[in-house]
């Protein structure tokens, strides 16, 4: 059985419908009160949280395999750490944890850096284990950009010219399912982008053609970026994170870390990593349905 943490995200949700169409036993880690009405059927809910020890302990039980995502907190590393210690004293053949690409424990900037240690703490923790690091989520542009465009047709970000290689959470699950499903993965970690590198001007174009509309990408000062995500109601500690993580795309110039395209996608699924262009004209065909 493969016990799923972090299955209410959008790579764990759709790894949960992957691994249940490979017809594998899954059990998905939920909060107390959210039941199992929005899983698949045939998939185990249990409650727990990754604050909580002891409720890990209880859903590992009986689980040979896990996949570990932890949403973005300012615990994340504590809360990596309590997954790993568990896993490792019930003995899992194989723990897959979600990380980011670039992970490094030197980084400055918060997401790289945490997932850097918790990388870290795995590997020097003796749980068999593989790790899965996603560059920037390509849902992103449609759920968080998209909706931040003013009526001039202007989006604000501060990723300067930095290229990013996004890529397609479904995309991201497919990997993991692999991983976690075929045989010969452990001790491996894999960087897993999307097909093409793109500035922040490139997603603007490819938004006008999708909209039909001039769209505009204004490079916008850090400080001005944090403080408009916390007018959003974003905490503190987060707006923080996510104006340092543009830092970094952005220090690593047009063909940095962040600009580097893996085959990582065609070559564990056998199927090519999906484009912008193509969750565009989905998303325009589900909203005029």
């Amino acid at each position: 059985m493969i016990l799923v943490i972090g299955g209410r995200s959008k790579i764990g949700s759709a790894l949960i419908g992957d691994l249940v169409a490979r017809g594998e036993a899954v059990r998905a880690l939920v909060r107390s009160g959210e039941g199992a009405s929005s899983l698949p059927d045939g998939v185990q809910a249990v409650a727990g949280d990754l604050a909580d020890v002891e409720s890990l302990a209880s859903a590992v039980s009986g689980v040979d395999r896990v996949f570990l995502l932890c949403g973005p907190t300012e615990n994340e590393v504590q809360f990596n750490r309590n997954a790993i210690d568990v896993a490792k004293h019930a003995g899992i053949g194989l723990l897959v944890r979600s990380s980011i690409i670039g992970s490094d424990p030197g980084s400055q900037a918060t997401f790289v850096r945490d997932h850097g240690i918790c990388d870290a703490y795995l590997e020097q923790s003796g749980v068999p284990h593989a790790i899965v690091r996603p560059n920037l989520f390509m849902q992103n542009v449609p759920d968080s950009t998209v909706p931040s465009i003013d009526a001039d047709g202007n989006f604000y970000a501060n990723a300067g010219d930095a290229r990013i290689t996004m890529v397609d959470t479904r995309d991201v699950a497919a990997v993991a399912a692999t991983v976690l499903t075929d045989p010969g993965h452990g001790g491996r970690s894999y960087d897993v982008t999307g097909p093409e590198a793109l500035s922040y001007h490139d997603v603007a174009a490819k938004l006008s053609g999708a909209m039909g509309r001039k769209i505009t990408y204004i490079d916008a000062p850090d400080d001005a970026v944090g403080g408009a995500l916390k007018g959003f109601g974003l905490p503190e500690w987060m707006a923080g994170a996510l104006v340092d993580l543009y830092q970094d795309y952005r220090s690593s110039g047009s063909d940095g870390y962040a600009a580097q395209v893996t085959d990582t996608v065609e070559r564990l699924t056998g199927r090519r990593a999906r484009t912008l262009d193509e969750l565009l004209a989905e998303r325009q065909a589900a909203a005029a349905n």
